[in-house]
């Protein structure tokens, strides 16, 4: 075990499989307490249910749908990526070794397909509400990008499943040689930056659209700066944060393949960086941004936290009546904020 700790990295000194793992640990226990709530919100309406008022059981009735959502996929799938990679975390603590088993369960199922493919869909129910607000003149991005995320999830699938078969079938001593000798390794590594860099792209672009949208309100010109900050910020948030996460985890992912080429003897893959920069910030930050983004129970039509109704309305809603009432009253109630803080001379 002590050859696990005596490895060279380009990206700071090597964290024990130990202390990785009660870090980690930690993190996706977190996320796992959350996930569990919010499931159970999202799927039995209990929160609401429990107050027994008949106004909030009338409200109940009109927000909950049935069957799958991408709200529920989402929150499905982050719970049990949460499992799988705190199994793996606690196999590092408990044998303080990366194994083929922690190795497995964390960086393939975990990271590479799970997490993934959570994220995916929480960037696709981004698409979707935008696409019900029929923001902008890009109908060709709604297809387009769902379609290109469906493909690189399955390339990313794929590649991780051949890796994953590749380190089982029993070939490689450790998991150091398996990473500084395995092509498919290598592979996974350039399908997985590839992947993440896309969608860091998307959110980006999705990010764009709900931009235009806002800006382009009639009401939206006459608001305040602060209140303007106010709500472009609830809704730009959580996407610039997950952006820059992929990204931060393309970029890793990308060095480590270069460096697999270089130097095969050095890795980004034990470092301290390594561990910040790909695994933590990646996991736990998005993890939180989608949490809070989709925090309200599904409701026709969709809806991102602190944006009013009929920002997105769907085309047949907005042709119905005033499609700028809520929002217009939602501008006037952060005016009349700004008007109650003491102004500064």
């Amino acid at each position: 075990e002590a050859a696990d700790f005596d490895i060279q990295t380009v990206d700071g000194p090597a964290l024990t499989p130990k202390i990785a793992g009660i870090v980690g640990l930690c993190l996706t226990s977190f996320l796992w307490i959350i996930a569990s709530w919010r499931l159970l919100y999202h799927y039995s309406g209990w929160c609401s249910k429990c107050c027994q008022r008949q106004k909030e059981e009338e409200d109940l009735h009109h927000l909950r749908t049935d069957g799958l959502t991408t709200k529920r996929i989402l929150h499905s799938l982050l719970w049990t990526a949460m499992v799988v990679e705190g199994v793996a975390y606690a196999d590092m603590v408990a044998t303080n070794s990366s194994n083929e088993l922690n190795y497995t369960l964390l960086d393939i199922i975990g990271r590479g397909i799970l997490e993934f493919s959570t994220f995916v869909i929480g960037t696709i129910h981004w698409f979707n509400i935008i696409s019900q607000a029929r923001a902008g003149d890009k109908k060709l991005a709604f297809t387009i990008c769902p379609v290109i995320l469906a493909l690189v999830t399955i390339g990313v699938t794929v590649s991780s499943t051949f890796e994953a078969a590749v380190l089982l079938s029993g070939g490689y001593k450790t998991v150091h040689d398996f990473r500084a000798n395995s092509k498919i390794h290598r592979i996974t590594l350039m399908v997985e930056a590839v992947g993440w860099g896309v969608q860091a792209i998307i959110v980006v672009i999705c990010g764009n659209m709900v931009y235009k949208r806002i800006s382009s309100l009639p009401t939206f010109s006459q608001v305040r700066s602060q209140a303007k900050r106010n709500i472009i910020n609830k809704m730009m948030i959580p996407m610039i944060f997950c952006a820059l996460c992929y990204a931060l985890r393309a970029g890793f992912l990308a060095a480590d393949f270069a460096s697999r080429i270089v130097s095969p003897e050095t890795t980004f893959e034990a470092g301290i960086g390594w561990w910040v920069g790909n695994c933590w910030v990646p996991t736990f930050v998005p993890s939180i941004m989608l949490l809070y983004s989709i925090r309200k129970r599904d409701r026709e039509p969709g809806s991102i936290a602190g944006v009013p109704d009929t920002l997105l309305q769907s085309p047949q809603a907005e042709a119905l009546g005033d499609p700028f009432q809520s929002f217009h009253q939602t501008l006037q109630d952060f005016e009349d904020e700004d008007s109650t803080r003491p102004l500064k001379e």
